[in-house]
């Protein structure tokens, strides 16, 4: 997780280091109506989308180990879509540029991988709980992948092609255009309930973890340090730090923080020895009647 944080680290600071670059490219060629200057700005602005896109796909790479071979191929996609932009921008090579002998191909299939990539990973990043809005998604990402695979195999193979538009003359177009509706509906409404899920849980109320701060000793400066709960770090040295607290809450969900009774007062059920409070002996717990 520290080694993870501190590429990204690196990302964001050269990101920005790129941007400073590009205003300052920018005000010269403004000003000077240089053309070295004008392509040396294309340049920058190739080199930070790409890292733009980097920094997204550093998501899959911190998630399962199946995903990092998709973060791998993206980052090597993004990177042969930059060196080929930057080329035909200086006109470098006449065989590494846009206007190449088949260029097109290699520069599509990348372009269409990377973006299908950015796509479901923006998707997979929602949280969704219900198995419907899952199901929906779910949906969303296999129409991306699909669509994506039957572009490239058109692009790169023209027996394909010959034999995608031989089908197509047999399905009627209504077909192809309903597909369409269900994946435009399906992405839109995958970040819809993702936003209104967030709402519902920004609307409960605050729990004792979220308002608890932590003192302790910091692990690498020793100095006294209050952190909240989650996610946090040193104010001195700047040590990444993250604290968890289980809270004691009944099976119905409800906090039984300090709860002086011994009966949770949402569902009536008596709570568990182990999750009682030392004033809680103090009452005895009420029985349901029969």
């Amino acid at each position: 997780m520290t080694s993870n944080r501190a590429i990204a680290s690196v990302f964001n600071r050269l990101s920005l280091s790129v941007v400073w670059v590009m205003f300052v490219l920018g005000v010269y060629a403004i000003l000077a109506s240089s053309t070295m200057a004008g392509r040396a700005l294309g340049t920058m602005v190739v080199i930070i989308v790409g890292l733009i896109f980097a920094r997204l796909h550093f998501w899959l790479w911190t998630r399962a180990p199946w995903q990092k071979f998709f973060a791998v191929s993206s980052w090597l996609c993004n990177l042969f879509l930059v060196l080929v932009w930057i080329t035909s921008i200086w006109n470098w090579s006449q065989w590494f540029n846009l206007d190449g002998d088949g260029m097109y191909k290699p520069v599509i299939c990348a372009t269409v991988f990377v973006g299908v990539v950015t796509d479901c990973m923006l998707l997979l990043r929602l949280q969704l709980r219900k198995t419907l809005d899952r199901s929906i998604r779910a949906v969303a990402v296999g129409l991306a992948i699909v669509g994506a695979l039957l572009l490239v195999a058109t692009v790169t193979s023209q027996k394909f092609q010959e034999s995608f538009d031989a089908i197509w003359k047999v399905i009627p177009w209504q077909v192809g255009a309903i597909v369409g509706l269900i994946a435009l509906a399906s992405h839109i409404a995958s970040a819809i309930l993702a936003a209104i899920e967030k709402e519902k849980t920004s609307k409960l109320p605050e729990t004792f973890s979220e308002r608890m701060k932590v003192s302790m000793n910091c692990p690498r400066c020793a100095d006294v340090i209050q952190l909240p709960l989650g996610h946090g770090a040193c104010p001195h040295c700047k040590l990444a730090i993250h604290i968890e607290c289980d809270e004691p809450r009944c099976e119905c969900g409800y906090l039984l923080h300090k709860l002086t009774g011994m009966n949770c007062p949402e569902c009536g059920k008596e709570v568990p020895e182990k999750l009682r409070w030392k004033s809680a002996q103090q009452s005895p717990p009420i029985t349901a009647a029969s």
